[in-house]
Order: C-alpha cells, then structure tokens, then sequence
C-alpha cells in the first residue's frame, strides 16, 4: 500500500491540518490483497510475541532467575514504551522520509524484534559456550536473557502503532474496518502458529535435536507540542484509553504467566528442579500443553474476528467490547477456581474473544473519532473557522498503545508481590478474572460508542 513519501509518481495523501479540507485527497478503495499483505505485518509480529508469552517466563526460571523477581523482567520495556510511544507516534506524524512515514519505524523495529528474540531464546546456550564458572555463568545468562526480553518487548510493543497508524494514512473509512478485521485475523493466524510450534516436543523429533530447543502535527516537533497533543486529548479518548488499560492489564496478567500456570498449578511441576529431573520434565510438559492452550486462544481469535463484523448490526461496538470482558473474566476464573487440563484447554477459547476484541474495538472507535472531527472540520472550513489543529492519527495510536505498556508496568509491578504474598502463581488468573470483570462495567458506563 501506498504512503507518504513524497516522490514523483507517488499518491501523496495528507491530513485536514495539512492541506485543508478543500485541498485534501481521499485514498481510493484498497483491494482485498492489499489489505491482506498490510495485515502480514501483524502476522509476524503476534508470531514473534506467541513465542516469547509462550516461554519467556519459563526459560527465565530455567536459567535461575529468583521467584522474587518473577514479574519484574516485565517492567523496563513497557516503562520506555510508555515514555517514549507518544514520541515515537508524533515524529511519525511528521516524518518524511524517502519510504514514508511509517515504514521506517516498523523496519526498524522489526530488526530489533528480530534482535531481541535471538538473545533471550540462546542467551544460555551462547553464555555456556563461553564462561565455565557456574555463579558468573548464572549472572550472564539471566542477564543477557533479560536484556533480550526488553529489547523484544520494546520493539514489539512500539511497532504495533506504526502499523494502525500506516493502515489509517492510506484507508478510506471502510477500509479501515476491513484492516483492522484482517489485522485481527492475522493476529490470531500469527498467534497460533507460534503457540503451535511451542507446544509441539521437540526434544523428540529429529529436527529438534538438530537445532535445539528453547532451553539450551509540517511543524517543528517539540516536547512543548507534544505535552499539549497529550493534554489537549478529548474526555472520549481518555476513557477510550482507560478502558484499554483494563483490558490489557487483565489479559496480560493471565497470558504472560499462562504456559508458567500449566506447569506449576495444572501439572504440579517444578521450573527449579534439575532439567534431567520427573519434576522439571513434568513441569516442561505442563509448558507444552499451555501453548496448545494458547494455540487454541489464537485460532479462536480469528475465528471470532472473522464473525465480529456480522456481530456488530444486532449488538453493536458496545456489545462486542462488553462481552470480551465478560467472557474473558468468566473464563479465567474458572481456570483459577478448577485447575483442571481439560476445562482449561476449553476456556482459552475464551480468551481469543478478548483478543480479538482488545485488537479490534478500541481502533474502530478510534477511526469513528476521527471520521467525526474530520466532518466537523469541513463544517467549519465553509464557515471559515477552520484554526489547522487537527489531531494526528499516529500520536493518538500511540496513546492507545501506550496503554499496553502501562499495563505491562502494573503486571510487572504488581504480580510479583501478589505471587510471593499468596505463594501460588494461581493468584495470577484469579487477578486477570477480576480485572475483566471490573473492565466490563467501566467499557458499559463510560466510553463512548458511535452508529
């Protein structure tokens, strides 16, 4: 798809602030092709994060790191995500780079993606094959995991505005509805395949033996003009904003320590125990079989993706963010009330309906936002009270986003302590039930939907 890079030859399409209404060009209709190349992006980015929620935690504890910093790893990327997202959504704004606005950013950041997940996935076997002293080993090998899962998880969190904000530069308003709906789908599809590879044993297949397995606003941008695109921010789009660090902070408290609840609680493991050990090879099982559970999550995901825009006449935006929470909630407390296999494999079903919808509504809405402030900016252009501060599509991406690093900082803060104080991760599912279910009566009474 096209962007803006303004090259000869090229369609360049700029915002009302820009060009005003009068001058401004509405992209044409994009094929269904383009829309599912855009959507590959998404792919490999949720293949990538399946693969670190799947056993980041698990092959941090392989490797030695303390029960007291079991959440912490998590803090340090969402906190620059948070600071620096914002940032990062503005310059985009206001890039004009020879590729575009966005593409730079999401190829950069895809590198880095790319970077991070090589460090925390062989950190050990790389350190092992270096350093023979077991204590300097332990510090190394926790170390460079760790640096690994921040970089990962800086690059995969700041890539996903970028991307919104690539697909709402060249999208008709229809055409964002389908994006997003394919973003979705593929999210799911990407998801899936990385759980899938997860929860396949490779100890016991030729190819894993060969390779090894994972535990071896054109305007000067200023802080000053940043602060006042935050602050100026309309009270819609800040309960937009809290509902969507409700969501993530629910989701993320139960999908992060997912695969590490399969092995302690539902299989009764141990990640501390010898790797040749019954225990550390029960709790390995219980890993494998999270992934298939998570594999199930993000197939559903598609799946519900695909029907959500049926949905949408009979039950309406609201509808659809409401029972994600709900279903989500309901799903995760019965996991934490019966550990058992079966009906667990069964409820993660239901969190691919929190997926989807975390993935989907709150970006529609976005785009309904934003439709609404273009027309009214045409109304007042033929009244000539047209002032040129249009808000960027990607600075208000990038706060939605930075609601996942948020809730990232308050499950790696809070999860730890809560782990320690109860002695069981099971706290883990029965916070991410009650946070959903909370979430459900905040998305029911304050945001605010559009027809």
């Amino acid at each position: 798809m096209g962007d803006s890079s303004g090259q000869p030859g090229i369609h360049t399409y700029k915002s009302l602030a820009e060009e005003g209404p009068f001058g401004s060009v509405e992209p044409p209709k994009r094929p269904t092709g383009s829309l599912v190349m855009h959507s590959m992006a998404m792919f490999g980015r949720e293949f990538c994060y399946a693969v670190e929620a799947a056993y980041v935690t698990p092959v941090l504890l392989s490797v030695g790191l303390p029960k007291s910093l079991y959440s912490m790893v998590w803090l340090l990327s969402p906190i620059l995500g948070f600071l620096l997202q914002p940032v990062v959504g503005l310059a985009s704004d206001h890039c004009r780079a020879r590729w575009g606005r966005r593409r730079p950013y999401i190829l950069t950041l895809g590198v880095v993606m790319l970077l991070g997940m090589a460090m925390y996935l062989n950190g050990d076997a790389i350190v092992s094959a270096l350093i023979a002293d077991p204590r300097t080993k332990l510090i190394w090998a926790i170390s460079i995991t760790m640096i690994g899962v921040v970089l990962f998880d800086f690059a995969a969190d700041f890539i996903d505005g970028p991307i919104k904000a690539y697909l709402f530069d060249v999208c008709t308003h229809r055409d964002k509805e389908r994006g997003l709906h394919y973003h979705a789908l593929f999210t799911g599809l990407g998801g899936a395949l990385g759980y899938l590879l997860g929860a396949i044993d490779w100890a016991h297949l030729e190819l894993g033996r060969l390779l090894g397995t994972e535990f071896q606003t054109r305007r000067t941008m200023t802080m000053k003009s940043l602060l006042r695109a935050l602050m100026s921010m309309p009270p819609h789009y800040r309960c937009l904003c809290i509902s969507h660090l409700i969501g993530w902070t629910a989701f993320l408290s139960n999908m992060l320590f997912f695969t590490d609840f399969m092995g302690q609680i539902v299989y009764h493991g141990d990640p501390y125990g010898a790797h040749n050990s019954t225990e550390f090879l029960i709790y390995q099982r219980g890993v494998e079989v999270g992934c298939w559970g998570l594999c199930i999550n993000s197939v559903f995901s598609s799946l519900y993706s695909y029907f959500q825009k049926a949905l949408v006449p009979y039950i309406g935006l609201k509808g659809l963010y409401f029972m994600g929470y709900l279903l989500f909630g309901l799903g995760t407390g019965v996991i934490g009330l019966f550990p058992n296999v079966y009906s667990t494999l069964v409820m993660c079903t239901l969190f691919g309906v929190m997926s989807s919808t975390l993935y989907t509504v709150p970006f529609n809405l976005i785009t309904a936002y934003h439709r609404e402030e273009q027309e009214k900016q045409r109304q007042q252009a033929r009244g000539g009270g047209l002032d040129g501060s249009a808000r960027g599509q990607g600075v208000d991406c990038a706060a939605l986003t930075c609601m996942v690093q948020l809730a990232q900082i308050l499950v790696g803060g809070g999860l730890g302590l809560l782990v320690n104080m109860a002695g069981s991760v099971v706290i883990v599912v029965i916070t991410a039930s009650a946070v959903a279910l909370i979430g459900c009566c905040f998305v029911a009474l304050f945001v605010r939907y559009m027809d």
